[in-house]
């Protein structure tokens, strides 16, 4: 056994060694990469060795026409990365776009229902801040004495000035039992009248004003304020606005020309704008029956959980309605598919530095893995810097210094 050494990389990550050996024929070769005190085999096989240079068979040239060059050194300092192509069956599916709405019970619009003056007592939520069903907003001091508001506050105050007529009177024998609990009966319906539409005592004492609460009704997060304390407001003003994002609509805009398909219609995918993330959703709400005349497209809605947050109410999104039996074939991850002026493209690694452009078909897409022709199962393809690839085509790729031997 004959051994050369190396004590550290001609360049970065690069090691070259030249072995003279005593005699021609087959040998086998073997590299150990000594890393902290630790040895790591690498085998490399069998190689022969011929007698002189003109010994040498005569290489034929078989390598594809069209390779495209990105050396290691390249690939090690830039986000690269290959994946397999392999056998998927993928649902049919038809591209939508869309936008993220609210659903009906999460989403909430607080408007004020009577004129008069913010009040503050303690704390007030500020838009982010999470609020719970029920909880107030807001207290209107009601300025106007125009409303069933007022009145009912007017109802309230002669109530309890009779309940309390009606405890001296009993005290001191001069009203039957009866009439204190007509009284008391009568204040608790005032009461809770009261406040069913909102209304509560300011805790200062029976001489204060009563108080308008504007409270939420759903729980969620307040994403909206439109009132300060201490503003006057008017009649209908809109407050707040309070969404529960837990659970958010996908709204995919199906064209009118695949509207025949909407019945299939069992699951989805989708981007949104500026993020990467794909979500999916089988949850499918409602689908649309009158085609919009302006935007010809038939509206699908899809229920998608939101635990984290990241989708927005209001978010654009691009994606495909997944529809009809699987189709089985060669499937790439969907990152691995560029558009170049129309054209679906792929960077299949056909070396370790070489790589050949090929223009694909895609087809079914389940978001992650889309459906192509023109690449076998098992062939690998650029996943991650694959504009890297275009450009080392172009001849713009740095390639200065970096040619080494192997």
């Amino acid at each position: 056994m004959r051994k050369s050494s190396c004590p550290a990389p001609a360049r970065a990550g690069v090691f070259t060694t030249a072995p003279v050996l005593p005699a021609a024929g087959i040998w086998r070769a073997e590299l150990t990469l000594s890393v902290d005190g630790r040895e790591y085999p690498v085998p490399v096989g069998e190689l022969e060795v011929f007698e002189s240079v003109d010994a040498l068979l005569p290489e034929e040239d078989v390598s594809p026409p069209g390779l495209i060059t990105l050396l290691k050194e390249q690939q090690w300092v830039m986000p690269f990365a290959v994946a397999a192509a392999e056998e998927r069956s993928i649902p049919r599916s038809i591209p939508a776009a869309g936008e993220i709405v609210a659903p009906a019970d999460g989403l909430a619009h607080v408007s004020v229902p009577v004129t008069g003056l913010v009040v503050v007592q303690g704390p007030t939520p500020a838009p982010g801040d999470r609020v719970a069903a029920g909880q107030t907003l807001a207290l209107i001091a009601p300025t106007s004495l125009d409303d069933s508001f007022a009145r009912m506050q007017v109802r309230v105050a002669h109530a309890e000035r009779e309940a309390t007529r009606a405890e001296r009177l009993f005290a001191a024998e001069a009203i039957p039992e009866r009439r204190l609990l007509e009284a008391r009966h009568e204040l608790e319906v005032a009461r809770a009248a009261f406040a069913a539409v909102g209304g509560m005592q300011s805790p200062e004492g029976d001489e204060a004003a009563h108080l308008y609460a504007l409270r939420s009704p759903i729980g969620g997060v307040l994403s909206e304020r439109h009132v300060a304390p201490g503003e006057q407001v008017e009649a209908g003003t809109h407050a707040f606005t309070v969404v529960n994002p837990a659970t958010l609509w996908f709204i995919a805009r199906l064209p009118a020309r695949e509207a025949a398909a909407a019945g299939g219609v069992r699951e989805a995918w989708f981007t949104v704008e500026g993020a990467d993330a794909t979500y999916t959703t089988d949850r499918v709400v409602s689908t649309g029956t009158v085609i919009d005349p302006e935007t010809r497209t038939l509206p699908l809605r899809f229920a998608v959980a939101n635990p984290e947050g990241t989708l927005k109410v209001g978010m654009l999104a691009e994606g495909r309605l997944l529809t009809g039996e699987p189709v089985t074939g060669v499937a790439v991850p969907s990152a691995a598919i560029q558009d170049e002026d129309g054209l679906g493209v792929v960077y299949v690694e056909v070396g370790g530095e070489s790589f050949q452009r090929r223009v694909v078909e895609p087809g079914p897409s389940d978001g992650a893995w889309t459906l192509v022709t023109g690449v076998a199962s098992g062939e690998r393809v650029v996943t991650e810097g694959a504009y890297q690839v275009f450009l080392a085509s172009l001849g713009e790729a740095d390639l200065a210094d970096h040619g080494h031997t192997h």
